[in-house]
């Protein structure tokens, strides 16, 4: 299992925390399972699978066959995935409002919901997915990845104090007092709240909540023996 993390280009620092690529061969051995159970977690993600393609199994039904680009919305229910034999993808993990930037969907509308990204990004998606595919390194395929959005900058949705705010949240790993960082954001405790639906798709409590939440799970899969 090969993941390597990239921090990104100095001008995506306003919307894209973090792009990581992840190479893993669950032929080889070792006792990795390509079945994984994927939580609720308060980032959001835009994926490029350039292997083996992903499934996906909701709490009701059977494994769905997802596309090669996905956008993950604002997660509120387990999912299990099924990575396949030979997974190759390319994870681009957003700041807070980040995807709302990007896409200008509210979020709201997205709670629990994964979409082909070629339906929201158009088809250029298939030409990128196509170079990532035949890059000879995961630097390259970062370099790639950056550079198409890089692109994306002109088109952004302006920040927000609100999005800051909510990053000082994140960084505080979701224990800052609401009222704080309503403050923080120049807005009443209403607008805070309806903001925070436009902008994240979820009340700023629930937000911070799984921001806990996602801290302390993380934590327990790194330390699985602690109690």
């Amino acid at each position: 299992m090969q993941t390597e993390h990239f921090a990104p280009h100095a001008a995506l620092l306003e919307y894209i925390d973090s792009v990581f690529v992840l190479n893993i061969d669950f032929r080889a051995g070792g006792g990795l399972s390509a079945i994984y159970p994927f939580m609720p977690t308060h980032n959001r993600f835009l994926c490029f699978y350039l292997h083996d393609p992903v499934k996906v199994k909701k709490q009701t039904g059977g494994f769905e066959t997802k596309a090669r680009s996905i956008i993950i919305g604002p997660q509120l229910t387990p999912v299990t995935l099924d990575l396949g034999h030979d997974h190759q993808a390319i994870v681009v993990n957003l700041k807070p409002a980040g995807m709302y930037r990007l896409l200008g969907i509210p979020m709201a509308e997205l709670v629990d919901c994964d979409y082909d990204a070629r339906l929201v990004l158009g088809c250029e998606i298939d030409e990128l997915i196509e170079r990532l595919q035949e890059s000879p390194s995961s630097q390259a395929k970062n370099a790639l990845t950056q550079a198409y959005l890089l692109g994306k900058l002109p088109k952004l949705r302006p920040v927000l104090p609100f999005d800051l705010a909510m990053l000082q949240q994140v960084h505080a790993s979701g224990n800052l007092p609401i009222e704080g960082v309503a403050a923080q954001a120049c807005l009443s405790l209403r607008q805070f709240e309806r903001k925070s639906y436009e902008r994240l798709g979820f009340s700023p409590k629930l937000y911070s909540r799984m921001v806990r939440f996602s801290h302390a799970y993380k934590y327990k899969e790194s330390a699985p023996h602690t109690s």
